[in-house]
């Protein structure tokens, strides 16, 4: 399991630079950008003192659609909406649910949103999960950069106990039963997109065991259909 931080269209360098020294400080090594080149501004390298190799080694992107194919799990960063039906994790809640997934996912995008918008509702359109940090109602908003450190600090105990796990008979199982789960609905119930939706958001979440259980059960109901 990998983790990368990804800044879509971030406007300050110093942002990004303060991103770039967050990330390595907790033992992250990728950082990817999506349509800006404020990385390339002399100030990311001032802000990123001793990081300036997350910095060289910056993979850039158009548009967040274009990366989603790359990573098996992708997680927007948001305020939490009230009356949403999205289940939105704290940072600490993440961390749990990225350690039950540990043979099941290999490559997550962690995105964080524009410092002035954050991500439009078709970025978030594209994401599998769901994070916010919770905050005093009365100051409801953090930097870009302290964003990326807070999640950084959280989810560094997962990378260092199972950065290295990986099992070849599970690669991508997550992805896998994402798109067994979608053609099973398709067939059984067309058009219901408000149930695909809520099903594939539920299937995010699962742990290891039960993501190789569902696939057994997709499965059995496959083979009943046909």
């Amino acid at each position: 399991m990998s983790i990368t931080f990804v800044m879509v269209e971030p406007a300050r360098a110093a942002n990004v630079g303060a991103a770039a020294r967050a990330i390595k400080t907790m033992g992250f090594t990728q950082l990817v950008i999506v349509n800006s080149e404020a990385h390339k501004e002399e100030e990311a390298r001032w802000v990123a003192h001793g990081a300036h190799d997350i910095l060289d080694n910056i993979v850039c992107y158009p548009d967040v659609e274009s990366l989603r194919s790359q990573f098996d799990l992708v997680i927007g960063t948001t305020a939490r909406e009230r009356g949403s039906a999205r289940t939105y994790l704290s940072p600490s809640e993440l961390s749990g649910q990225l350690e039950k997934q540990a043979t099941s996912v290999q490559r997550i995008a962690l995105l964080f949103g524009r410092e002035a918008s954050g991500l439009s509702n078709e970025e978030l359109s594209l994401c599998d999960l769901y994070s916010y940090v919770p905050l005093v109602a009365d100051y409801p908003s953090l930097n870009l950069g302290q964003a990326v450190m807070v999640y950084s600090y959280a989810l560094s105990d997962v990378n260092r106990q199972i950065g290295l796990t990986h099992s070849e008979a599970n690669i991508r199982s997550l992805a896998a039963l994402r798109e067994k789960a979608g053609n099973l609905l398709d067939n059984v119930a067309e058009g219901d997109t408000k149930l695909k939706e809520w099903l594939i958001e539920g299937l995010n979440r699962l742990s290891d065991r039960d993501i190789r259980m569902a696939h057994q059960l997709f499965n059995d109901i496959q083979r009943k259909l046909d």
